[in-house]
């Protein structure tokens, strides 16, 4: 890497990467919409569609972990691991596309198949291509990497309202056949790019990191959820009407795209861990300000705060999930596993009703004690590392 720059090659692998995150998480965002109406089509109640998705989730916690291990078992057969992305891909985009197809026929089981088969399969689309690019790059050219997945992930969050609102009225085989197309069009560019040779030096990474990067991770995706799901509503209604919520909403998703991608150098510079250590710790104090603020404009600033430190955290994550050398699919396979986790753990506590009642009160301060908590544990990591290095 020249100046700090990623090679050509590796850039066009980061903005493809990009794309391809931002159009599968896309994907989750037009079937959660869609999903009461298809639901009601095959004679589903509505009260059973939270289910279905927290059904979703466990699905991606499992299999996201189990394509990561394939990606690693694959070895250094980079081709026959992108012909495996490209064709699972495919797969997963029709049975995607399919969905507003066969609902109308009115058969639940046909419905719950074919969601099963997308769900499934579309877990070849989050750790494998970053294993496949990572093959060809160097450690340091990596981050860029895990900032262009970083980056695609926040810019999904940032247009989720508006889209939400738009589709409203329209057809849904439209938004089901846009977002199939994009994502398998970023699957066969990103299958096809010459990238070069893989590096020939390869160093283990640190006994017991992946354990404590998970953990961190996990921790860290709790207070996510707990604040952009569900607190993060509350907070804003204190000092606005319900209808300024999906312009406001966005704000930390703004702020965790503008981070993702600027922080890969600071990531190149002083480690993922680090990064996540720092980034959660100030993350976890915008959280607090955010729960404390007495206007607007504080909660707003509060909020974009806390999007940079998120944007930053998730692209350390990656980046050290990628550095793992001897299971970096594998890794980043977990990664995503746990913030599934946690979105089913969100799931379960809204549709039992506890986050509305026996919790609503303490939900405010999970957020920036998680944060915290996720802090110290990369912090702890971080450090022993580089123990260890010296």
């Amino acid at each position: 890497m020249t100046g700090g720059q990623p090679p050509p090659a590796i850039a066009r692998a980061g903005v493809v990467l990009a794309v391809l995150q931002f159009a599968f998480a896309l994907t989750w965002i037009v079937y959660a919409a869609f999903l009461p109406a298809l639901a009601a089509q095959v004679g589903l109640a509505r009260s059973v569609v939270p289910w279905i998705l927290l059904a979703d989730q466990a699905i991606f916690l499992v299999c996201d972990w189990l394509a990561g291990v394939f990606a690693d078992r694959v070895g250094d057969a980079v081709a026959r691991l992108g012909r495996w992305i490209a064709g699972v891909a495919l797969v997963s985009c029709a049975a995607f596309l399919a969905l507003p197809l066969v609902a109308p026929a009115g058969s639940a089981p046909v419905l719950a198949a074919v969601v099963v088969v997308w769900s499934a399969s579309s877990s070849i689309l989050r750790a494998p291509p970053l294993a496949l690019a990572g093959r060809h790059a160097s450690r340091p050219q990596r981050t860029w990497l895990a900032g262009g997945y970083a980056l695609g992930l926040a810019a999904a969050g940032a247009v989720a309202p508006y889209l939400g609102r738009a589709l409203v009225a329209v057809d849904p085989r439209i938004p089901f056949a846009a977002t199939s197309v994009v994502v398998a069009a970023s699957v066969l560019v990103l299958a096809g790019l010459p990238l070069g040779a893989a590096p020939a030096t390869r160093r283990a990474g640190a006994p017991g990191s992946l354990a404590g990067l998970v953990a961190a991770v996990a921790v860290l995706a709790i207070g996510l959820q707990v604040h952009t799901a569900i607190a993060s509503s509350a907070i804003y209604l204190r000092f606005a009407p319900p209808e300024a919520l999906a312009d406001l909403l966005p704000v930390f998703w703004y702020g965790c795209a503008i981070a993702a991608l600027p922080a890969a150098p600071l990531v190149r510079r002083a480690g993922g861990l680090a990064v996540m250590a720092g980034a959660g710790a100030a993350g976890a104090a915008a959280l607090a300000a955010c729960a404390l603020a007495g206007s607007r404009a504080a909660v707003v600033a509060a909020q974009a705060a806390a999007g940079l430190a998120w944007g930053a955290t998730l692209t350390g994550a990656f980046a050290a999930a990628s550095s793992l050398e001897r299971r970096p699919g594998a890794a980043t396979g977990l990664v995503f596993s746990v913030l599934a986790a946690a979105t089913v753990a969100r799931i379960a506590l809204v549709a039992s009703g506890a986050a509305a009642h026996g919790m609503a009160g303490a939900l405010p301060a999970v957020s920036p004690i998680a944060w915290a908590a996720g802090a110290l544990i990369a912090g702890a990591l971080a450090l022993g590392g580089g123990r260890r290095r010296a």
